[in-house]
């Protein structure tokens, strides 16, 4: 790979780009800085919400879209090239945030995924607390959050985060059952579980690597995360990089068995990922 090839990263944020306990980025700015020199491109891929992105999105000096919820939704510049690229190909763009973004909807919407989850649970006899039903300040302490960035993530539109309050261990594997039979998907976070009603971080990613490639041609892209939520879209970009876990971890599917894993987590193990891999790209 010439060093002159477009670099694209993909990127989870909490305990990967972020620290899991402090949210964080900072012990990762030399991988960042690199990064920037080389005019490369990061995409955050997050369960997080648009509110809660957004600040951390223009903290990070960052111009390209991102990626909410779980792969629920794409935001992007209402000004920035892939608006119309995602229009030429028919998909419908929503505009947000007094019209400075456009948003790209994949998922079933929010009161679905409520009414949902509260049928699930009564259908398999499991208890299940989610986003909506817990307040701000429940919501911080499970977190770590403040409150004002709690209800910030309350604002959600394609993902319900939730806890199963059942000691059952066989709750998990009923509920992803019953939401199979919904066209629906139960999703592992770092914290919770998630419903969701689309694709997952994978599809998402996947159209914005096609977008990419258009635009710039032959590109390379990285994938960092450290969840089973984030193997969809590792499996779609040409370097996966698993941060926080060992080579056996027993949630990783085969197709990740390529993928390069960093014990140590969070902004410290993505710092030394990235800077391994720039190496690795310009050696080649």
């Amino acid at each position: 790979m010439a060093q002159t090839m477009k670099i694209v990263i993909f990127t989870d944020l909490d305990a990967t780009l972020l620290d899991a306990e402090t949210y964080s980025w900072e012990p990762a700015r030399h991988a960042l800085e690199e990064l920037n020199k080389r005019q490369s491109s990061i995409v955050l891929v997050s369960s997080k919400t648009f509110s809660e992105i957004l600040p951390l999105h223009r903290q990070l000096g960052l111009t390209d879209p991102f990626v909410v919820e779980n792969g629920g939704g794409i935001v992007m510049d209402s000004r920035s090239w892939a608006v119309e690229y995602f229009r030429r190909r028919g998909h419908p763009l929503e505009v947000v945030d007094c019209g400075d973004f456009a948003l790209l909807p994949l998922g079933v919407q929010y009161d679905t995924l409520i009414r949902e989850l509260h049928e699930m649970g009564s259908e398999v006899g499991c208890s299940v607390r989610g986003f909506f039903s817990m307040s701000a300040a429940e919501v911080a302490e499970l977190t770590a959050l403040s409150i004002e960035d709690a209800r910030k993530a309350k604002r959600r539109q394609f993902d319900e985060p939730f806890l199963v309050t059942d000691a059952r261990g066989e709750c998990e594997a009923l509920l992803s059952e019953a939401a199979g039979r919904r066209g629906l998907i139960v999703a592992t976070g770092g914290r919770f579980l998630h419903l969701i009603g689309h694709k997952g971080k994978g599809r998402a990613v996947a159209l914005l690597i096609a977008a990419y490639r258009e635009l710039y041609g032959e590109i390379v892209t990285l994938g960092l995360g450290d969840s089973p939520n984030d193997f969809p879209f590792l499996e779609v970009v040409d370097i996966p990089i698993l941060v926080g876990v060992t080579s056996d971890i027993r949630q990783a599917p085969q197709y990740l068995s390529h993928a390069r894993f960093y014990r140590m987590g969070g902004p410290y193990g993505w710092n030394s990922a990235v800077l391994e891999a720039l190496a690795d790209i310009a050696g080649k």
